[in-house]
């Protein structure tokens, strides 16, 4: 009787912890993580599968959770109204430390950061979108709220509608 009393106890506790295990992977997803509370962010997998269901662009920031130049970022990008305006018509991606991709295409030209990327609507980067008011050695670091706003002007430009699916005649059958 008392070993199946500790057994309860026991099974009890690691689906506690279990939950809270989700529940913050959930929480932490949804953070803003400096960036914006107010901006519905994705992760990298559900953000894909949103663009793709959704034929929204994406927008991708990578940055470190020790990281000077992103903490300098982080409010200038938070307090901007536009910025918030102009992530309802993208699939928003925050990705801080471990959660950085490991794959090439999401470092085009070095893997400093803060980076941000823009991405179509199947998920494919597309490194000719940069900040170009910035330094040409580091094409996609912003430093402000002005210069991310021209890169998602751009993006919203090149990734959606028709300018986007006439860009990519040639990849149906």
């Amino acid at each position: 009787m008392q070993t199946s009393l500790v057994n309860i106890a026991l099974f009890s506790s690691l689906q506690v912890l279990l939950s809270l295990t989700c529940f913050q992977q959930v929480v932490d997803a949804a953070s803003g993580k400096g960036f914006g509370d107010n901006i519905h962010w994705r992760t990298l997998d559900d953000g894909k599968k949103e663009a793709e269901a959704s034929g929204l662009p994406i927008m991708l920031i990578i940055h470190k959770s020790w990281c000077g130049a992103c903490k300098a970022l982080k409010p200038k990008f938070a307090e901007s109204k536009e910025i918030s305006e102009l992530a309802h018509n993208f699939v928003m991606i925050n990705l801080e430390d471990e959660e950085e991709p490991k794959d090439d295409a999401f470092s085009p030209d070095g893997g400093y950061i803060p980076r941000i990327l823009f991405l179509d609507p199947s998920g494919k980067v597309h490194p000719e979108i940069t900040n170009k008011n910035g330094n040409p050695n580091y094409k996609y670091f912003y430093s402000n709220a002005d210069q991310v706003v021209s890169g998602m002007k751009e993006a919203q430009e090149k990734l959606t509608g028709d300018a986007f699916k006439h860009g990519h005649t040639g990849d149906e059958l």
